[in-house]
């Protein structure tokens, strides 16, 4: 009975006793290079599997940054970055206001590309702290982000050279669209022209702003807004350039023309990466839609003169300060996003942080 059961496990399963290694050890080695082959970013996964891959990478990173909170000094530090940014745009359009008129065209455009160049230098240290701080871990840990900007004073002179071209580009763009006959900051307008933004940013139509008629808030922010959205462009379109040139330790020259072929393998994964995060801050933007719903049903009586109490400019003050929280956060993932798709782009794996391992 036994010998025929046995000759019937022969049959269905094509079971040998003296084979059974080399069956086991052949299924054994094939598995892995199957694995590989599909984690290699050279495009055959088609466009299901770059939208898969990049949103794995946004989801891991945001995961990343919850396990590691000290990485959110990289959020603050980009917050004044962004202050200084806005202060320095205020200043430039009281400059540039009747009846002061300091400064004409041509210095208006020297002063726009120096805060343009501070603004970048900062951020392309900060960015290349974050990339050290995430590459000399241990432990499954990043190491500080305070270590990481430690490291990143080595690089300060090919950072300072790719910081002038990107002000240079920056500048270029922003100036003529600036003053042409469709501005991006007046599109903003309408946006920004209306509660929880108007109290803050337009105190002067209500006599309460510092100078009176000149909307230099207004102005200073949706310049920043602008200039920010043109920074954000140009990181994407050269993504790959200040990690190469800290973690590889290339010059500029080669660091461009290796962030062009890096781009072009994981193009997909990094459209879909970032525009998950503009669609974060786009929606938490279009939430303040909101407040007028609300407003107008609470106080139907002021929605022609839009005079709010104390505790509406709270509730705006206190949205615009989480939005753009939410803004600097948004970016510090961005630039955990970037270390995790330049360790995909070049190995073909996911990174061990971002794994968990």
């Amino acid at each position: 009975m036994i010998l025929r059961i046995s000759e019937i496990i022969d049959v269905w399963l094509g079971w040998c006793p003296n084979a059974g290694t080399i069956r086991a050890a052949s299924a054994v080695l094939s598995t892995p290079q199957v694995i590989v082959q599909s984690l290699e970013p050279d495009g055959r996964g088609g466009g299901s599997g770059r939208i898969d891959r990049g949103t794995r990478l946004a989801a891991v990173s945001i995961k990343l940054l919850n396990r590691n909170k000290q990485l959110l000094w990289f959020s603050v530090l980009t917050g004044l970055v962004m202050v200084f940014m806005f202060i320095s745009q205020y200043g430039l359009r009281l400059l540039g206001t009747y009846p002061y008129d300091a400064i004409d065209f041509p210095r208006w455009v020297v002063l726009t590309f120096a805060i343009e160049l501070v603004s970048i230098f900062c951020l392309t240290v900060l960015l290349a702290g974050l990339l050290l701080s995430l590459s000399s871990g241990d432990g499954g840990q990043p190491a500080s982000f305070r270590e990481g900007l430690t490291r990143a004073k080595v690089y300060l002179r090919p950072l300072a050279d790719w910081s002038v071209i990107v002000a240079l580009l920056g500048t270029a763009i922003f100036v003529p669209l600036n003053y042409s006959g469709y501005s991006p900051p007046y599109s903003l307008y309408p946006l920004l022209n209306q509660f929880p933004f108007n109290f803050i940013i337009l105190p002067e139509v209500y006599s309460r702003g510092p100078i009176g008629g000149t909307y230099a808030m207004l102005s200073a922010v949706t310049s920043t807004v602008v200039v920010s959205v043109i920074n954000a462009g140009l990181f994407i379109l050269t993504l790959f350039v200040v990690p190469l040139l800290v973690l590889e330790n290339r010059h500029l020259p080669s660091a461009v023309a290796g962030s062009v072929s890096l781009t072009k393998k994981v193009w997909g994964e990094i459209i879909v990466c970032f525009l998950i995060f503009g669609l974060v801050i786009s929606m938490a933007t279009l939430s303040s839609l909101l407040f007028r719903i609300v407003y107008g049903a609470v106080e139907p009586d002021m929605l022609l003169f839009w005079y709010p109490g104390n505790a509406w400019i709270a509730g705006a003050v206190l949205y615009m300060f989480a939005l753009s929280a939410l803004a600097v956060i948004i970016s510090t993932i961005a630039g955990i996003a970037t270390m995790n798709l330049f360790t995909y782009g070049t190995t073909g794996r996911m990174s061990g942080f971002v794994e968990g391992k």
